[in-house]
């Protein structure tokens, strides 16, 4: 082997290492640890919560058109077991990105007309996002969660 063809393979070989060991170094670095403390638990609240907006009949309608990077208005209204605006309901917020907690955000959201409700918020970058609106109406209360995709 010609002592060219041995430098090659020998630049090719640590180059393929240090890729390996900046992957490496990256991934301790960006991973946050558990995203849901105890799934099992997690997955045991998603079937009661499902129940519980069953036997309440509440029901959550998403507002206005296509989300966009930036802020803005995220409208949304809650309607009762009848079909009727769920009036005297307090609701919130939240925005997460699926598999990490780094952009969380939690905002109140304001009275907007019977059974309608506005909050102000803002999504920093486009891609899929986890909306989850908890409402509450005296003891009852029940979290609504949606997948969105949010443009530029």
């Amino acid at each position: 082997m010609s002592l060219g063809l041995k430098i090659a393979l020998a630049v090719v070989v640590a180059a393929a290492l240090g890729a390996g060991a900046a992957a490496i170094f990256v991934g301790t670095r960006t991973f946050e640890g558990t995203v849901v403390p105890d799934p099992f638990e997690t997955a045991s609240h998603f079937d009661e919560s499902r129940h519980r907006a069953q036997a309440l009949g509440w029901t959550l309608s998403l507002e206005g058109g296509e989300l966009h990077t930036g802020a803005q208005v995220l409208r949304f209204s809650l309607s009762g077991g009848t079909g009727s605006p769920l009036e005297g309901a307090v609701a919130r917020v939240k925005l997460s990105r699926p598999g990490t907690a780094w952009e969380d955000r939690a905002v109140a959201a304001r009275p907007d007309g019977p059974g309608r409700f506005a909050a102000d918020v803002s999504f920093p970058e486009r891609g899929i996002w986890d909306l989850e609106i908890r409402a509450r109406r005296g003891p009852d209360e029940l979290a609504f969660e949606r997948r969105v995709d949010v443009a530029r």
